[in-house]
């Protein structure tokens, strides 16, 4: 959906909730492409509310099966659900849903601006300390939501035999083409042998955790792209952010990356009731290996950019488990 189509759409279809006018929309800034949506920021030009756009990508008009449509429909009721147990201006949130709009091959997510930073762009401005403190209220926030998901208790495993047919399904080949990378998902297996089969309490997942999915603005932090749709073991939504907190530092000299492990353990303090290191750093091998794999499957020059950025993540993940 091109630009002057969406504020086309919002003029036509989407009333301002704050001057309740029907208004013309000024797009402020421009469109930011994500993998499977493009996001408009607008404002309305009678009152100057400024809101989000979330268009869905992957129907084509006239076409398609309506999996994007359907996504976007599904992240809006994950939306209005999760503004009932986190309250509007409180200091841990969710994106405010405003409205919903569905049209031939699109559907359009429609939030309130929060003027805020994603977690790493905001710790590259901080200092070590400031650094300890987000990680330690992101670690909050995941577990405020995780205590939110369902009153009754339910136990889960961790799955570990899914998980490794998974691997090898998707990426066998490619990880048996480098000896060392092999190497490293046969500590994997073997690790998850000695592991067991424990038991943990099931959360509702949130599916995407990672710091580009954290907005901040210095006081509240903000939770993007909430999918909320599964239950299973926490660690499977702590290990992705750990793994994505070092990968931003990595190489790039920053200071999330100088202080990596305090952030780590900030962020785990912060979250809390953290059964066994030894679970946390096989699920972040799991997912290390998966993003390798990926990387590697699409050819020599994304091999030769994981073989730089995610390989020595793997590296460091495998000397924690042995």
């Amino acid at each position: 959906m091109r630009t002057t189509d969406i504020t086309r759409t919002l003029g036509d279809q989407f009333q301002c909730t704050r001057c309740h006018a029907a208004s013309d929309w000024l797009q402020i800034a421009r469109p930011a492409l994500r993998q499977n949506s493009i996001v408009h920021r607008l404002q309305c030009a009678r009152c100057g509310d400024q809101i989000v756009a979330k268009v869905s990508l992957g129907d084509e008009p006239g076409g398609g099966d309506g999996d994007a449509r359907t996504h976007s429909r599904r992240e809006y009721e994950t939306l209005r659900a999760l503004q009932l147990l986190f309250p509007a201006n409180q200091r841990y949130a969710t994106l405010e849903p405003l409205g919903y709009l569905e049209s031939v091959g699109f559907g359009t997510v429609i939030t309130r601006l929060f003027h805020g930073k994603d977690l790493i762009r905001h710790m590259r401005e901080l200092d070590t300390n400031g650094v300890a403190e987000a990680c330690r209220e992101a670690g909050n926030w995941l577990r405020t939501l995780h205590e939110s998901g369902a009153s009754e208790v339910r136990r889960k495993g961790l799955d570990m035999a899914d998980k490794l047919s998974y691997l090898t399904s998707s990426y066998g080949p490619v990880l048996r083409g480098n000896s060392k990378i092999w190497a490293a998902y046969q500590c994997l297996v073997q690790e998850g042998t000695r592991i067991g089969t424990p038991v943990f309490r099931a959360v509702r997942l949130h599916g995407d955790f990672k710091p580009e999915n954290m907005l901040c603005d210095g006081r509240r932090y903000v939770g993007l792209d909430v999918q909320w749709r599964t239950t299973g073991p926490a660690v499977y939504d702590l290990a992705p952010f750990l793994n994505h907190l070092w990968l931003a530092g990595h190489h790039l000299g920053s200071t999330a990356n100088r202080h990596y492990q305090q952030a780590e353990k900030e962020f785990l303090a912060g979250y809390g009731q953290l059964d066994d290191i030894r679970v946390l750093r096989w699920v972040q091998l799991y997912f290390a290996l998966c993003q390798l794999g990926g990387y590697r499957k699409r050819g020599r020059l994304a091999a030769s950019y994981a073989r730089w950025k995610v390989w020595p993540l793997v590296r460091k993940l495998t000397g924690q488990l042995v």
